[in-house]
Protein backbone atom coordinates (compact mmCIF):
# COMPACT_ATOMS: atom_id res chain seq x y z
CA UNK A 1 0.00 0.00 0.00
CA UNK A 2 2.76 2.18 0.78
CA UNK A 3 4.61 1.66 -2.79
CA UNK A 4 1.41 2.80 -4.33
CA UNK A 5 0.79 5.62 -2.59
CA UNK A 6 4.06 6.67 -2.90
CA UNK A 7 4.19 5.82 -6.29
CA UNK A 8 1.45 7.96 -6.92
CA UNK A 9 2.91 10.79 -5.08
CA UNK A 10 6.07 10.34 -7.08
CA UNK A 11 4.14 10.40 -9.90
CA UNK A 12 2.27 14.25 -8.97
CA UNK A 13 5.53 15.07 -7.84
CA UNK A 14 6.85 14.99 -11.58
CA UNK A 15 4.12 16.23 -13.31
CA UNK A 16 4.03 18.99 -11.74
CA UNK A 17 7.98 19.72 -11.94
CA UNK A 18 7.51 19.00 -15.32
CA UNK A 19 4.71 21.39 -15.88
CA UNK A 20 6.80 24.13 -13.61
CA UNK A 21 9.34 24.02 -15.78
CA UNK A 22 7.65 24.14 -18.98
CA UNK A 23 8.20 27.32 -20.56
CA UNK A 24 5.08 28.02 -22.69
CA UNK A 25 2.38 27.14 -19.64
CA UNK A 26 4.61 28.21 -16.64
CA UNK A 27 2.64 31.24 -15.33
CA UNK A 28 -0.65 29.15 -15.84
CA UNK A 29 0.55 26.26 -14.19
CA UNK A 30 1.91 28.39 -10.93
CA UNK A 31 -2.37 30.15 -10.75
CA UNK A 32 -3.61 26.57 -10.86
CA UNK A 33 -1.18 24.74 -8.40
CA UNK A 34 -1.65 28.33 -6.05
CA UNK A 35 -5.63 27.92 -6.61
CA UNK A 36 -5.30 24.52 -5.89
CA UNK A 37 -2.90 25.14 -2.52
CA UNK A 38 -5.57 27.38 -0.96
CA UNK A 39 -8.19 24.94 -1.71
CA UNK A 40 -9.89 26.38 -4.88
CA UNK A 41 -10.44 23.28 -6.84
CA UNK A 42 -8.83 20.66 -4.56
CA UNK A 43 -11.40 18.70 -4.15
CA UNK A 44 -11.20 16.67 -7.39
CA UNK A 45 -7.74 16.44 -7.66
CA UNK A 46 -7.56 15.34 -3.41
CA UNK A 47 -10.37 12.69 -3.56
CA UNK A 48 -8.52 9.66 -4.74
CA UNK A 49 -6.03 10.52 -2.20
CA UNK A 50 -8.42 11.09 0.70
CA UNK A 51 -10.27 8.05 -0.69
CA UNK A 52 -7.29 5.72 -0.48
CA UNK A 53 -5.70 7.21 3.03
CA UNK A 54 -9.27 6.71 4.66
CA UNK A 55 -9.44 2.83 3.53
CA UNK A 56 -5.99 2.54 5.02
CA UNK A 57 -6.69 4.27 7.87
CA UNK A 58 -10.10 1.66 8.24
CA UNK A 59 -7.71 -1.12 7.32
CA UNK A 60 -5.47 -0.33 9.89
CA UNK A 61 -8.12 0.18 12.76
CA UNK A 62 -9.54 -3.15 11.87
CA UNK A 63 -6.24 -4.90 12.24
CA UNK A 64 -5.12 -3.10 15.63
CA UNK A 65 -8.98 -3.88 16.87
CA UNK A 66 -8.19 -7.78 15.66
CA UNK A 67 -4.75 -7.88 17.02
CA UNK A 68 -6.03 -6.22 20.32
CA UNK A 69 -9.15 -9.11 20.36
CA UNK A 70 -6.20 -11.72 19.71
CA UNK A 71 -3.92 -10.61 22.77
CA UNK A 72 -7.02 -10.02 25.10
CA UNK A 73 -7.72 -14.07 23.83
CA UNK A 74 -4.39 -15.22 24.21
CA UNK A 75 -3.81 -13.48 27.69
CA UNK A 76 -7.28 -15.10 29.25
CA UNK A 77 -6.22 -18.60 27.66
CA UNK A 78 -2.67 -18.29 29.52
CA UNK A 79 -4.50 -17.65 32.86
CA UNK A 80 -6.51 -20.24 32.34
CA UNK A 81 -3.81 -22.34 31.91
CA UNK A 82 -1.85 -21.00 34.75
CA UNK A 83 -5.17 -21.72 37.10
CA UNK A 84 -5.06 -25.04 35.96
CA UNK A 85 -1.80 -25.91 36.57
CA UNK A 86 -2.02 -24.47 40.04
CA UNK A 87 -4.95 -26.35 41.12
CA UNK A 88 -3.33 -29.58 40.15
CA UNK A 89 -0.37 -28.86 41.39
CA UNK A 90 -2.16 -28.19 45.25
CA UNK A 91 -3.76 -31.16 44.53
CA UNK A 92 -0.58 -32.81 44.44
CA UNK A 93 0.95 -31.75 47.38
CA UNK A 94 -2.25 -32.65 49.67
Amino acid sequence: MRFVLGLALGLAAGMAAYLLMSPVRKEEVRQRLRGLARGEGGEDVLRPLRRVAEGAASQARQAWEEAREAARQAEQEMLERYQRMRQSSRREQR
